[in-house]
């Protein structure tokens, strides 16, 4: 089996020869498409005039799933350009990535993802931010080098992750890029690291012991900086400040506003025993409700429900705009819930006692005595 994309990743075009082994799925010979394998999504184009859907290992074959069925014989296989050239640039800077973590900073890799909004890399140790700095930069200084991306086989002195598999089991290819990394891979790459353009890492989050880095390469990098740049030029003008001072702003405005809230909440639980007294009086099969339609806020909602509930003996409703609690000693808040929601929609539940949930609409105290009488 002749893996095309492994020697010439820019053959984008060539002539295959084509085996049916069911209804809608072939192999070829040379191998063009790159399978959904090593963490690389497939390949997608057409052959002949049937398109490719998917490209997988199935019994140590590259099966080719194509939209309509195709005999034996030779067709023109083409690969979607664009799609080849995102993957094998985001996969050619995990191996820059990878290779520069390990031998500069002892971070081995555990697992790899190359996905169309984000790829992935995951540590087995945990980083620090700017260790991601130093990272992306020495990263960066491999692309501008222009080195180029080699494939040999069968090196014994070589890096296997833990996510490589291989069909042969008696080839081992290898993918080199000057003295920064040498590991055993089965995807497809570009020619040289040049051709990346540039390498953003984004984020990084907790992974069990490790770490997981969010990174991106050529134009969807781009793209992501660029839209992350608008978001500060905007954040920069409301503030009033350049981008160093972002950070401190935030966190006092983000001080100030959590002793707003607290001083908010405060007032309103003041202010909940009047609207207990103001609560509408109802009566629905010799059991009071108190129902109450105001703009408490959400984290109150149920606080008031249960003051009226025990302010009556009976059962408390409350409505925030769409949210909804129904406290109740008598009734079945839960069934209660589920009648208001009958008619005028939403989600949530609850139990016996309490319910609480959101409504798909306001609805005003009148309304829901109608409901309840028909309960």
């Amino acid at each position: 089996m002749k893996r095309l994309y492994w020697m010439s990743p820019d053959i984008f075009e060539a002539e295959v020869k084509v085996k049916a082994i069911a209804d809608g799925k072939v192999t070829i010979e040379p191998v063009i498409f790159h399978p959904d394998e090593g963490g690389q999504p497939a390949d997608k184009g057409a052959i002949g005039e049937a398109n490719v859907c998917n490209v997988e290992i199935v019994n140590g074959q590259i099966v080719h799933t194509l939209d309509r069925p195709l005999s034996d014989g030779k067709y023109i296989a083409r690969l979607n350009k664009q799609r080849r050239l995102y993957t094998a640039s985001q996969h050619t800077a995990q191996h820059i990535l990878s290779g520069i973590a390990e031998k500069q900073f002892g971070l081995g890799t555990t697992g790899v993802h190359i996905g169309f909004e984000r790829c992935t890399v995951d540590f087995d140790r945990k980083i620090d931010s700017e260790t991601v700095k130093e990272l992306e930069q020495k990263s960066m200084e491999v692309v501008t080098l222009n080195i180029p991306v080699e494939t040999v086989f069968n090196d014994t002195d070589v890096r296997i992750r833990s996510n490589s598999r291989e069909i042969e089991s008696d080839v081992i290819r290898v993918v080199k890029i000057g003295d920064y990394d040498k590991s055993a891979c089965c995807g497809a790459h570009l020619r040289t690291t040049g051709q990346i353009g540039i390498i953003r890492i984004f984020d990084i989050e907790n992974k069990k012991k490790g770490t997981r880095m969010f990174f991106l390469a050529g134009r969807k990098a781009l793209e992501q900086s660029q839209l992350e740049t608008s978001v500060l030029r905007e954040l920069r003008k409301s503030a009033g400040c350049s981008t160093s001072e972002l950070s401190a702003i935030f966190q006092k405005t983000l001080g100030h506003s959590k002793e707003l809230t607290k001083e908010i909440n405060r007032l309103w639980s003041r202010m909940l025993p009047e609207l207990v007294k103001s609560a509408e009086a109802a009566e629905v099969e010799s059991s009071k409700i108190g129902i109450q339609v105001t703009d408490v806020p959400r984290q109150l909602v149920t606080k008031l429900a249960g003051m009226i509930a025990e302010a009556i003996d009976g059962t408390g409703i409350v409505v925030s705009d769409v949210s909804i609690a129904i406290s109740s000693n008598r009734m079945n808040a839960n069934e209660l819930l589920r009648k208001i929601q009958n008619t005028v929609g939403g989600k949530g539940g609850g139990s016996a006692k309490a319910a609480n949930g959101k409504l798909n609409r306001t609805v005003t105290t009148d309304e829901l005595i109608t409901i309840l009488k028909h309960y």
